[in-house]
């Protein structure tokens, strides 16, 4: 009697659930926690905690996240492990039905444990909507639009673990390489914008790092969800790839040879895609850890090296599945003159992006500055009023860009310093952008084009919120003098009000570039409230004639800051000292220790110290303590030239030659 093959088979059915079917129960069990459980817990209480209820995805948002990130790649694993072991391999394949067959009985089933939970809760939730006061919480369309994207994540997730296991004879390689997979083009993308920066001069790698990866790793995405719309490109692309996968594990399935169970892969081809794939991501992480650890190119190289040969081996130890692994030296070979041929091409830039400035005709706005914007450039009122639009503006940053490309000598390697750090980031008229990052050696020798930017009343105004506040809507102007001093004055006077705020925009547009990029001489901090509930801050400096001019004018000057009747005395010493390694207990230990020092005592010398000393932001020439006349807390200070009083300058030459 021929044999009978049908496209449903009950046995198969029944096979699959005893096996796998345990999987989408604890998938129910964990969502009704995560979501009507936490819901209850929510209404029943008397403490309002919806504040705290964003959307259905953030209830118990942990458990969610370990829920769409676990539950389908466990069901890959237990549908399809019959491929890994010998057998349930034997078995499955002997039965009368074809691959295909068993593919989508597998595939259905996988589906019916992912999606029956998830319409469960969904009913559960819309019986909630109905019969309890939880309009506050979500309604119904928020019910449906939780159970699409939550579907469709473990969709995606549970297609690629499908393919792996097309693809691998080891279950636990499978669950391995699917997360490896899943986190790959964001893992990959940061390694190679990271590595970008040491091969390309003005490669601006934070700008590109802080681009939003998360749609390109549903990882990433499964930690966000409740920011993905349903109806979006997002999930569209999605589900293409979720299909896409699908399909590809079909075909890939009907050619796989059965009796390569227990292999780390069954397709001769993927072994080299894994291995130097492998090799590569090792190379690039051991390059950027030397990176971040040196800060010089030579060790760069040599964490190149290191990282290849260990990810060279580690891949040889995986395809072989032993410790005592061949190394082929000529494969090693191949890989370091192909990656030697991509950073020659990279050096010779044939697409002109080391000399690539914008035309002029081209640009509609330019960002500038010593250091990097921090937004992520979709809010449209944000990046209106940090972009520079005047035409005597963009063609100075393009004269500026062309000197640099010229003359500049780029240290991609150093810690960026903001005091000869130079950021563009150019938007075009065609939408697009273009970002450049130069640390420069010669800074000094760009000062005049600088000034003549950052010198402008429109970059004056980009960057001091101030100057683009009326001033009706401040309400009150708090100032607190620096250091450990308890001393401080709040103005509400309507009339005052006017008076600070019109100073204060006087010295902020009559400043100069050394006294916006450079901080000394700080009196107090400022703070600004306005009436819509923001707060403007400011620090008070000796840069600032105008202000202090009227704060002296109107008695109030000597209690909001820092004066020489406040002071015992000051010791001044040299040190190597960096301050952002130690305390300010150290430091003074330092300073009072040191074989030369200074101490200050006359109220002209301690004025002088006030005026031009800055409050412990980073290394100096000499670092000051403050000894504080009623108290014994001290201040610690530096100098950074040229803003070294004579005297000082002076007396430490003159013991120098002594000693």
């Amino acid at each position: 009697m021929p044999s009978r093959i049908t496209s449903f088979n009950r046995e198969l059915i029944f096979y699959i659930f005893r096996s796998s079917g345990w999987i989408g129960f604890l998938y129910f069990i964990g969502l009704i926690f995560a979501l009507p459980l936490e819901i209850l817990t929510i209404i029943l209480n008397d403490n309002n905690e919806y504040m705290n209820f964003v959307n259905l995805f953030s209830s118990q948002q942990m458990i969610q996240f370990v829920l769409v990130i676990t539950i389908p790649v466990l069901l890959a694993i237990f549908l399809f492990r019959f491929l890994h072991v010998k057998q349930a391999s034997d078995f499955l394949h002997s039965l009368p039905i074809t691959r295909r067959s068993i593919y989508f009985h597998m595939i259905g089933m996988g589906i019916v444990f992912i999606s029956l939970p998830i319409l469960l809760t969904g009913s559960v939730l819309g019986i909630f909507h109905s019969a309890l006061d939880v309009d506050k919480l979500y309604d119904l369309a928020d019910i449906g639009s939780w159970m699409g994207i939550t579907f469709l994540m473990e969709g995606v997730i549970f297609s690629v673990a499908v393919l792996i296991g097309m693809v691998t004879g080891l279950s636990s390689l499978q669950g391995l390489l699917t997360y490896i997979t899943l986190g790959l083009p964001a893992g990959l993308f940061i390694l190679l914008i990271a590595n970008a920066r040491f091969l390309l001069k003005g490669f601006f790698s934070e700008y590109y790092l802080n681009a939003k990866m998360n749609s390109i790793s549903p990882l990433l995405a499964a930690t966000e969800m409740e920011k993905v719309p349903f109806f979006s490109f997002q999930i569209l692309i999605y589900a293409i790839v979720a299909c896409l996968f699908l399909w590809l594990s079909l075909i890939l399935y009907e050619r796989r040879k059965l009796e390569h169970v227990s292999q780390a892969f069954v397709f001769p081809m993927i072994k080299p895609i894994f291995k130097y794939g492998l090799t590569t991501s090792m190379m690039l992480f051991a390059g950027f850890y030397f990176s971040q650890s040196t800060g010089k190119m030579e060790w760069v190289l040599v964490g190149y090296v290191i990282g290849s040969m260990i990810g060279y081996y580690l891949g040889d130890l995986v395809l072989q599945k032993t410790w005592r692994v061949t190394v082929s030296l000529r494969g090693y070979a191949i890989f370091a003159v192909a990656f030697i041929m991509v950073v020659i091409i990279l050096k010779l830039d044939p697409i002109s992006f080391e000399s690539k400035v914008p035309d002029k005709n081209m640009i509609n706005s330019i960002y500038i500055g010593n250091y990097s914007p921090l937004y992520d450039g979709d809010d449209e009122t944000e990046k209106e009023s940090s972009f520079l639009k005047e035409k005597e503006n963009i063609s100075a940053v393009r004269l500026l860009h062309q000197q640099i490309l010229e003359k500049g000598k780029m240290e991609s390697l150093e810690e960026t310093n903001p005091e000869n750090s130079v950021f563009l980031i150019y938007e075009l008229e065609n939408g697009r952008r273009l970002a450049r990052e130069y640390h420069l050696k010669n800074y000094e020798a760009y000062l005049p084009l600088l000034a003549k930017i950052y010198e402008s009343s429109e970059y004056k105004h980009m960057v001091n919120e101030l100057l683009n506040v009326p001033v009706e809507e401040v309400y009150k102007l708090k100032i607190d003098a620096t250091g450990e001093l308890d001393k401080s004055v709040t103005i509400t006077d309507r009339q005052q009000l006017l008076e600070a705020v019109q100073a204060l925009s006087e010295d902020l547009n009559n400043q100069t570039l050394a006294q916006m990029t450079q901080f000394w001489g700080e009196y107090a901090y400022i703070e600004i409230l306005l009436e819509n509930n923001k707060t403007i801050y400011m620090n008070w400096n000796s840069s600032y004639p105008a202000f202090t001019n009227w704060m002296e004018k109107t008695g109030q000057a000597d209690e909001a800051r820092l004066t020489v009747d406040d002071i015992s005395h000051i010791l001044v010493a040299k040190s190597d000292l960096k301050f952002s390694d130690v305390t300010q207990e150290e430091i003074k230990a330092e300073i009072e220790k040191q074989p030369i020092q200074m101490r200050i005592d006359g109220p002209v010398e301690i004025d002088s110290v006030i005026e031009n000393s800055r409050i412990y932001y980073g290394d100096g020439d000499y670092v000051a303590v403050i000894y504080y006349k009623d108290s014994r807390d001290f201040e610690i200070r530096s100098f950074s030239s040229p803003h070294v009083p004579s005297f000082i300058s002076d007396y430490f030459k003159g013991g120098e030659v002594d000693g």
